[in-house]
């Protein structure tokens, strides 16, 4: 199954043409993913139903699977462990701050290469690069919860497992995903 957080917007052309649909059915889906974050195709409600039903068939919308979601006692830092489909774990971490900001901490790799001695991650030893859906679907997870809430993810940076640039080019595609002009853009700054 293609994970549609995997597309950039010209693939998701590319594939919904392919499926015979007009080229701007891929902007309601790009916008459904990115400005509305929904989790199941059902909710794309301006689409067509047969569409919608292709899309629950053959795509996912995301594969982080939570394994765990821990609070801090204030409230203020939210810590998630992921599985992705192979099984590898990746963490990611949400902290708020008393002026309203929220800045989401995410992973770059399953493990890391560098082996930096001060790093728990970098002890682990390396798995894998994310792709770039995969670093996506982080801020996204976490935009959706604060957006249920009526709260908006502020920050983004990718400070969390791995190094950023030696994943260059799915880090620097996500980085674009997630300042797209098209839809939204998931965050007001994104530092690393």
């Amino acid at each position: 199954m293609t994970n549609l957080y995997n597309l950039s917007l010209e693939e998701l052309t590319e594939l919904l043409a392919s499926w015979d649909q007009p080229a701007y059915r891929a902007r309601q889906v790009w916008e459904w993913l990115y400005t509305h974050k929904v989790s199941d195709p059902d909710a794309m409600s301006n689409l067509p139903k047969s569409l919608r039903e292709r899309l629950r068939a053959e795509t996912q919308l995301g594969v982080l699977e939570p394994v765990t979601v821990r609070h801090s006692r204030d409230g203020s830092t939210t810590k998630a462990l992921f599985r992705l489909q192979d099984g590898q774990l990746i963490e990611s971490v949400l902290m708020g701050y008393e002026d309203g900001r929220y800045t989401a901490c995410i992973s770059t790799q399953a493990g890391c290469a560098m082996g930096c001695v001060f790093c728990a991650t970098g002890q682990m030893g390396f798995a894998r690069h994310l792709s770039a859906g995969e670093i996506v679907e982080q801020a996204v997870w976490f935009a959706r919860d604060l957006q249920n809430a009526g709260k908006r993810l502020s920050n983004i940076v990718l400070m969390g497992m791995g190094e950023p640039l030696h994943n260059y080019d799915a880090t620097l595609e996500a980085i674009h995903r997630l300042n797209a002009p098209m839809g939204w853009a998931l965050a007001s700054a994104i530092s690393h």
